[in-house]
């Protein structure tokens, strides 16, 4: 044997050593990275050296750290973390909502609505007790204040939500700014023969933050670099250079953003139709479509409920409460008075005017067309039917409100209305809203003086028919064309909210099962086992011993040949 072969062997030795070194710190990469949920393990790819001239071989040749990974399971895990960001939020989002109604806890808007009903019940027994008509306003307050309050809670909600969209989409930002940062890292990596294992890991873990925040399509093309794109094939990544997403006011509401994809030129195009999936995508429809829903339900009871309650109390009478002078309590735009005035019924609108002695000495019925005649024909008309102004006249302020007064020693009260047109313009409502539950709110003229809440038709004190009615308002089909009452439409809107709620758990518990399989086998195959680390450990450090004792056997033998 000669020495050129013994120091061949040398070699082998020391190649062996570097393998099996190799190996060790593979093995404590991966040991260290055992909590790290995106990191795929790795392994020493080691083959035989092919020997040149020699019949033996050469010995060992490390190929690769080969990154263990499943590519149709990282797709599909990717994939499936935009439907779960949608559920995820959707069923927070709902839960909330259910909280502001708080109608477990007894302060929702059903128990104030049942009684501010028994309260008219209670003062329907006793008309003329001035602490029954408070009873009344105080429940009416308290109603106010829920549907105020309730009615605020969802505006809040949606305008917290509309900031947590521009944090998202900043989020989206700054992910995909660092997937094309580690498209370049990776590729100068690989270009330099070098393994970028970990930086693939941390591409992937990007990718499914991204992917939950915003529906996405991705792809490694040829240049190992991942190209990304969101809604409608807009490029969030291409290559090195990231696209921006926007949070933009170009939306129809003032105030509320939507979804812009910005190219390189500066041209934007709005994505917000085009996602499907993803946190973004249900932060934007509970903003829009869900709390919407509920506010307009919600303005729809606020609505109706002071539309019946005004209607009768309108065409009521307090406690020897005639009126010397009564305003409008909604004016109306200057164009607008010589506007035929909208949701004006047919028929006749009523003044008793009073003597005295409270007598009813004179009704004017006046004679309205809906679709035609204008606040200012209204008025015009009061005047010519009652004929005196020394009586009776009516007048446009202004500010555009109206005012009907009686001179002298007469005073009115409004009596039945047809056509709504006292109601439409707030001569003594109970309560006064011009934008549904926002703005709804009791009279403050009855706050300040109680007599004037109306209870009869009358000026009689006993008169307690308008107090029955109004308490009847409970059980009388009102909402939905006539065809539910109060608490049954209310009672529906618990209902449906209820309803949703228990398809977002059940189809968040369902693709958090999904998540959790996917997770599972994704686990299976490149999640690190700390037994096969331990049992790799052992075999490597056997290998290393191993290499170690035949270098020193081989350096015996060169030793002993270059002796002779």
């Amino acid at each position: 044997m000669t020495t050129g072969s013994l120091f061949t062997q040398l070699d082998m030795g020391k190649r062996s050593l570097m393998a099996q070194q190799s190996g060790m710190n593979t093995v404590g990469h991966n040991i260290a990275n055992i909590d790290n949920e995106n990191y795929n393990r790795q392994r020493v790819d080691l083959d035989a050296q092919h020997p040149s001239r020699s019949r033996f071989g050469s010995g060992v040749d490390m190929k690769q750290v080969e990154r263990i990974t499943d590519r149709f399971l990282t797709r599909r895990l990717i994939a499936e973390q935009s439907r779960g960001g949608n559920v995820e939020i959707r069923e927070k989002g709902l839960r909330r909502m259910e909280a502001m109604f708080a109608e477990i806890e007894g302060f929702g808007l059903r128990n104030a609505l049942n009684e501010f009903w028994a309260a008219w019940g209670r003062l329907s027994i006793s008309p003329e007790a001035e602490i029954s008509r408070q009873d009344v306003l105080d429940a009416g307050q308290t109603l106010a204040n829920r549907i105020n309050g309730l009615h605020r809670d969802f505006t809040q909600m949606r305008k917290e939500i509309n900031g947590r969209i521009a944090e998202r989409v900043e989020r989206v930002n700054q992910l995909t700014g660092e997937i094309a940062g580690l498209n370049a890292r990776i590729q100068q990596v690989d270009r330099g023969r070098g393994e970028a294992n970990d930086l693939r890991d941390e591409r992937e873990g990007a990718l499914k933050e991204l992917s939950k925040l915003i529906q996405i399509e991705w792809f490694e093309n040829n240049d190992k670099a991942v190209m990304v794109s969101a809604a409608a094939g807009f490029p969030l990544v291409n290559n090195r250079r990231a696209n921006r997403v926007e949070a933009s006011y170009k939306n129809d509401e003032v105030g509320f953003f939507s979804l812009r994809g910005v190219d390189p030129k500066g041209m934007s195009r709005d994505l917000t139709p085009y996602i499907h999936e993803g946190e973004l995508k249900e932060y934007v429809n509970l903003r829009d479509e869900i709390l919407v829903g509920f506010i307009n339900r919600l303005d729809e009871v606020a609505s109706e409920v002071a539309f019946r309650v005004n209607t009768l109390h309108n065409s009521g009478t307090g406690l020897h409460a005639a009126f010397d002078r009564l305003t409008s309590s909604f004016a109306l735009k200057s164009d607008a008075i010589m506007r035929p005035l909208p949701f004006l019924k047919d028929g006749l609108f009523r003044i008793h005017l009073i003597g005295k002695n409270y007598d009813r000495l004179e009704t004017y019925e006046v004679e309205l067309k809906a679709g035609e005649d204008t606040v200012a024909d209204v008025v015009n008309r009061i005047n010519q039917t009652v004929g005196n102004p020394n009586l009776l006249r009516a007048s446009i302020n202004n500010d555009g409100s109206v005012t009907l007064e009686a001179t002298g020693p007469y005073q009115f009260v409004l009596g039945k209305d047809e056509t709504d047109f006292s109601t439409l313009l707030g001569f003594n409502n109970f309560f006064e809203n011009l934008q549904g539950a926002k703005d709804f709110r009791v009279n403050p003229r009855l706050k300040e003086r109680p007599n004037l809440v109306s209870t009869g038709t009358g000026l009689l004190p006993g008169d307690n028919t308008v107090a029955l009615a109004m308490h009847q308002l409970q059980f009388d089909p009102t909402m939905a064309g006539e065809s539910i009452t109060f608490d049954e439409f209310y009672n529906g809107m618990l209902a449906d909210l209820g309803l949703m709620i228990n398809r977002a758990q059940e189809e968040f518990s369902n693709q958090r099962l999904i998540l959790d399989q996917f997770q599972k086998l994704r686990d299976e195959v490149s999640s690190v086992n700390m037994d096969e680390e331990v049992a790799d450990m052992v075999q490597f450090q056997r290998g290393f011993e191993a290499a170690a004792r035949f270098i020193s056997t081989v350096d015996e033998m060169t030793k002993t040949v270059l002796a002779m």
